[in-house]
């Protein structure tokens, strides 16, 4: 083995335990490090091989990896190779062919696990990590550090019935990944519904715009856009839109030769005295004065 290439696999798992779990039965458990400028794809050391995709492998087993350092590439055969980086779990599956490998110049770390599972479980697992989702994006999560180096301390310490414990911890694990995934896809929703309506403002800077109208055009209650809204941008949704109106505003004033009131009339604040009015109460002076000061400097 390559002195940057640094595993540790435990298997010495007693084979008398192997009934003795909850459907789930662990055949090692590990952790892998690669220092930059070596690639996984060449130090390697999976066992039970039955034929190559390109260097690929395949086991009869499942194999669990979360990767907590590097970036690198996954192939599973069929599928467009997919760039994988720190806080990625992968998910391989019995007779898989794949293959996985690190970007040379970073350095690598994964925790590992190979287990098999009874037929309720196996359809239950490859029903979440269903084809083309086996590349699960968990960020890096404190807890699952901590439960794959347990597992490791419970092999090393030869328990009796440490299948119960491992199994236990595995459900554990698959319990963390679901929640995660599922917790982290709620967020990036939330985030694009926010990023959707932020774009509609901005193109209708110039309407007057009904902002019930938006969470009408985006299926969700205005109760909850509003408090979403804040959560993300630190400002109430009309806040939002009347600043957007405001920069517009000081944008036309040192970009354009239109006059105040038409810009009052443009970005629909009814008159010019109101503009003048919310614009002062912004700035600390009138849009004449704001654009004379431009005047000035340049």
């Amino acid at each position: 083995m390559n002195q940057n290439d640094l595993q540790s696999e435990f298997n010495n798992i007693l084979i008398e335990d192997n009934h003795l779990n909850f459907g789930l039965t662990i055949n090692s458990v590990g952790s892998k490090t690669v220092l930059s400028n070596e690639s996984i794809e060449n130090t390697s050391s999976i066992r039970h091989y039955k034929y190559q995709f390109k260097k690929g492998r395949v086991s009869n087993e499942f194999k669990l990896v979360y990767i907590t350092r590097g970036s690198g590439y996954v192939h599973f055969e069929g599928h467009e190779e997919i760039e994988i980086h720190k806080g990625h779990i992968l998910l391989i599956l019995p007779n898989q062919k794949y293959k996985y490998y690190h970007i040379k110049e970073t350095e690598w770390k994964e925790h590992f696990i190979r287990f098999e599972a009874d037929m309720v479980y196996d359809v239950l697992i490859k029903s979440f990590f269903y084809n083309g989702n086996q590349v699960v994006d968990v960020g890096f999560n404190e807890e699952l550090v901590k439960i794959f180096q347990r597992s490791i301390d419970v092999i090393k310490s030869g328990l009796k019935s440490s299948q119960v414990y491992l199994s236990g911890m595995l459900l554990h694990i698959l319990g963390l990944i679901i929640s995660e995934s599922k917790n982290r896809a709620i967020a990036k929703r939330e985030s694009q519904l926010i990023e959707q309506a932020k774009t509609i403002m901005i193109e209708n800077v110039f309407v007057e715009l009904n902002l019930q109208d938006i969470t009408s055009r985006l299926n969700i209650s205005y109760s909850l856009f509003r408090k979403k809204f804040k959560e993300y941008t630190g400002l109430a949704p009309a806040k939002y839109f009347n600043e957007l109106r405001l920069n517009k505003a000081k944008q036309l004033l040192v970009e354009t030769n239109y006059l105040t009131k038409e810009i009052s009339f443009m970005l629909q604040y009814g008159s010019t005295d109101h503009f003048a009015t919310v614009f002062k109460k912004a700035t600390g002076i009138t849009p004449k004065e704001f654009r004379q000061a431009h005047l000035d400097t340049n």
